[in-house]
């Protein structure tokens, strides 16, 4: 019985230039190309006014949410169980323990700064295209093994 996995994560501006991804499946260039296109039609086609603001879309079998912050776009697909609430939730986990790390919330600036970090928390949070943690402390107490932070 299939549960469902995570199959990306993706952090673009709000001009749909992309800072970060991470796909969890093998797909081709194409695919790829099709899901960033996806995710910038969608966000393109709301008024992203509101800060932190949740947005859910589908995408041929899977769904999607993105959350804007600051001037960038959190996107995050999956599958099966991880539907659009728990997207949602995995997305506001991440911007928060961001948050947290950086000091103020995340900018593509200050991310494409701090980009080791970006990626150990998304690791920290994802393994493999399954939920890892959730919990932002165990995160935080995790992430503090993995690197020397400035």
């Amino acid at each position: 019985m299939d549960t469902g996995r995570l199959h990306c994560f993706l952090v673009a501006t709000r001009a749909g230039d992309v800072i970060y991804e991470r796909f969890f499946d093998r797909f081709t260039e194409l695919e790829k190309a099709e899901i960033r296109a996806a995710f910038s039609a969608a966000s393109s086609n709301v008024r992203i006014n509101l800060e932190e603001q949740d947005f859910i879309a589908p995408y041929k079998l899977a769904r999607f949410a993105f959350i804007p912050v600051t001037d960038t776009v959190f996107y995050l697909m999956g599958s099966g169980e991880y539907d659009e609430v728990g997207l949602v939730e995995v997305l506001r986990v991440i911007i928060q323990v961001l948050k947290d790390i950086l000091g103020k919330a995340p900018s593509s600036g200050l991310l494409l700064e701090k980009y080791a970090k970006l990626a150990l928390v998304v690791d920290e949070v994802i393994n493999e295209g399954l939920l890892e943690a959730v919990d932002k402390e165990a995160i935080k107490k995790g992430l503090k093994g993995k690197a020397a932070w400035e």
